[in-house]
């Protein structure tokens, strides 16, 4: 019965066949897609997640560098009040240490220098003998002063730019 219902049906039973096959193939495939399709969506995922964790990483990178970055300015900035400290201080001492020294040379005797009307009589520009003990030193009070300012601040500087290589 069965030989001869094939030898009549065949070609409907060939393509009930064909169509079971594809049926079967069909569904296969749909698993198959299903599942690529949630593979991607959880690959898509992770990839927002480590995105996600890449921008936390990077604000606190960023927030850790900030405050640092502060750190080291409120350091600075601390190096920097101590050196003008230092600057005003030693501004005062030789601006101390200058005047003694002049008055010291005015207590002495000073020194024979000739006056502001007599320095250009000589024939070659300059004025009588002028005496100068050795050792002295003569400036005029302005310059000495100006000359410690300048000392003091750059002792201040010195030490300042010392203190910021040391770290």
């Amino acid at each position: 019965m069965s030989a001869a219902f094939l030898r009549r049906y065949w070609p409907q039973t060939l393509a009930v066949l064909a169509f079971a096959l594809l049926v079967i193939a069909a569904t296969v495939q749909t698993f198959r897609l299903q599942s690529a399709v949630a593979e991607l969506e959880a690959e898509r995922l992770g990839r927002a997640s480590d995105r996600k964790d890449y921008q936390r990483a990077q604000a606190e990178a960023t927030a850790d560098a900030l405050s640092a970055k502060m750190k080291k300015d409120a350091e600075y900035a601390a190096k920097a009040d101590e050196a003008d400290a230092r600057y005003a201080d030693l501004s005062g001492q030789y601006r101390a240490a200058v005047l003694r020294y002049q008055a010291a040379q005015r207590a002495a005797g000073g020194t024979n220098l000739p006056g502001v009307s007599e320095a250009a009589q000589g024939d070659d520009g300059t004025g009588g003998d002028t005496v100068v003990p050795p050792g002295d030193i003569l400036i005029p009070q302005a310059d000495a002063l100006i000359c410690a300012e300048n000392t003091a601040r750059l002792e201040a500087v010195r030490a300042w730019a010392l203190s910021i290589r040391e770290r």
